[in-house]
């Protein structure tokens, strides 16, 4: 006799988790209808589900208006979970390491769907500080995500250029999308991706991916960045390409060895 895939399946912890996803760092704070419209989950049981979190420590609610935030359970939740993850604790090591070794800005990132999720970051003192979000989109116009568009299976490829609408975030960023493409069948061809000040103005930097050897998938990215008042983008190739690869290689391999 064949089980049902969705006997141990349940329901209500699937909608208690769909209510958490909601909240984030652009959506801090949400009222009850908004959540029951969002959710598809009737007022009377986003009710329950919500003063049940409520009471547990997921949720708090403001006294001024009634609206709900992530409570303080939510918080060590979240910081636990991140910190426990096998392939964070994997490559903080791994960037560490190429950080004291060449004191130089690195970022690294996970691919879900067409986003970066940001996995661990180094920052120099000399590099522009600016504010990185924890998920990232404008794949075209960083580093990180130009590597891996570059390494995209071509349907997928073709489905994220189907939907592109790209921004001018500085004077240097590509929105011509046969500039783009041409962009990306360079990173391809080359190997490594240049971000020369598209992103954010006064940063160039170099990407790499993070492969599933197995697989032969890209499973996420690593860059190095430089501030564009001390580095030439010649300088960067010529002196950095190696350090990259390396560096991503290793990062590699960790990925394969946990699957991802």
């Amino acid at each position: 006799m064949t089980k049902n895939p969705n006997q141990y399946f349940s329901k209500t912890l699937e909608k208690g988790l769909s209510v958490l996803s909601l909240f984030g760092r652009e959506h801090p704070s949400r009222s009850l209808t908004e959540i029951s419209i969002l959710t598809g989950i009737n007022k009377t049981s986003t009710y329950r589900l919500v003063n049940t979190l409520v009471q547990l420590g997921y949720l708090r609610k403001s006294v001024n208006d009634k609206s709900l935030r992530l409570g303080p359970k939510a918080f060590l939740m979240g910081h636990e979970c991140f910190h426990g993850f096998d392939i964070y604790q994997g490559i903080k090591p791994i960037i560490d390491k190429t950080f004291f070794e060449h004191h130089i800005s690195i970022d690294s990132a996970l691919i879900d769907g067409f986003k970066l999720i940001s996995l661990y970051r180094r920052e120099m003192p000399n590099l522009v500080s600016f504010h990185l979000p924890l998920i990232m989109d404008e794949l075209y116009a960083r580093a990180m995500g130009k590597i891996i568009l570059a390494n995209l299976a071509k349907a997928d490829l073709d489905q994220y250029f189907s939907i592109l609408k790209p921004v001018k975030l500085t004077p240097d960023t590509l929105v011509d999308l046969d500039e783009i493409k041409a962009d990306i069948q360079e990173t391809k061809t080359r190997g490594y991706s240049i971000n020369n000040k598209e992103y954010i103005p006064g940063i160039i930097s170099i990407g790499a991916p993070m492969m599933n050897y197995q697989t032969r998938t890209v499973a996420g990215a690593v860059s190095l960045d430089f501030p564009a008042r001390e580095y030439s983008l010649a300088a960067i190739e010529r002196q950095y390409i190696a350090i990259l690869l390396k560096l991503a290689s290793e990062a590699s391999e960790l990925i394969t060895t946990a699957g991802i």
